[in-house]
């Protein structure tokens, strides 16, 4: 599925390139729960090793990431299962 980063996404200094490495580098993916299950949360890392947040919709050609950041927010890792 081919993976589309929406220019909002680019907003943290991410580079599209970064976002696509570590969408496809995910370590932890999940729907998110109602009333965003039209949402995917994903955390992923970047070729040097940086932790990407990002947050992203399922569109007909596969994915579109309408959010990133790194480093992750404790929420998101809270929500993935990856933090106390």
């Amino acid at each position: 599925m081919a993976v589309i980063v929406a220019e909002h996404a680019l907003k943290h200094g991410l580079t599209e390139s970064e976002i696509v490495y570590a969408w496809e580098n995910y370590v932890r993916m999940q729907q998110r729960p109602a009333p965003d299950e039209e949402y995917i949360a994903a955390v992923g890392c970047t070729r040097s090793g940086d932790m990407v947040q990002m947050v992203a919709v399922v569109v007909e050609d596969g994915y579109l990431i309408i959010h990133a950041m790194a480093p992750p927010t404790t929420k998101v890792l809270r929500e993935l299962g990856m933090a106390r």
